[in-house]
């Protein structure tokens, strides 16, 4: 399922309202309650540069039953995604911190995408103003959450994002 590009601030930040002055909608605008179901797992690509960062999102969605494949880095994280899809054992998400050295969240998500259109790209970001609506995002990333992400709306929108429905 192709979610629209945008960013789910609000989402992952429960307890802040939506900005709705510029005229953006509350993220999802026509979502349904999605049931976190333990038996449903996920093959997750998390890329991200710092380490503990990386690790810690891998060991809470694989609380969730998800598996969790890791790389330190965009070349590292790609030639990973690049390498299960060879072996026919794809990624059903890639999540990608934005900023990272020698290869950026943006070039990660363009080469995911040429390798497989379907392939749901999450942008993470410490950056507080990076929407679709402010145009600083390519075509090429579906979804961007904020740091940190809470856990429990991540693995949500996992599921919908994978969800082919």
């Amino acid at each position: 399922m192709k979610m629209s590009s945008q960013s789910v601030d609000s989402a992952f930040q429960p307890d802040r309202q939506p900005d709705l002055r510029n005229g953006s909608q509350p993220y999802p605008p026509t979502a349904k309650p999605v049931p976190v179901s333990s038996k449903r797992s996920l093959r997750v690509l998390c890329i991200d540069d710092d380490e503990p960062i990386v690790q810690s999102i891998k060991d809470l969605l694989e609380h969730f039953g998800h598996r969790v494949g890791t790389a330190t880095g965009g070349k590292c994280g790609i030639e990973m995604f690049c390498r299960a899809m060879q072996k026919g054992e794809p990624y059903d998400v890639v999540i990608t911190d934005m900023n990272m050295p020698e290869v950026s969240g943006y070039a990660v998500a363009q080469t995911i995408k040429t390798e497989s259109a379907h392939t749901p790209v999450i942008l993470m970001t410490g950056a507080c103003n990076t929407t679709r609506d402010s145009g600083a995002l390519p075509a090429s990333v579906d979804v961007v959450v904020h740091k940190p992400p809470h856990l429990q709306e991540l693995n949500a929108l996992l599921l919908r994002m994978a969800d082919p429905a």
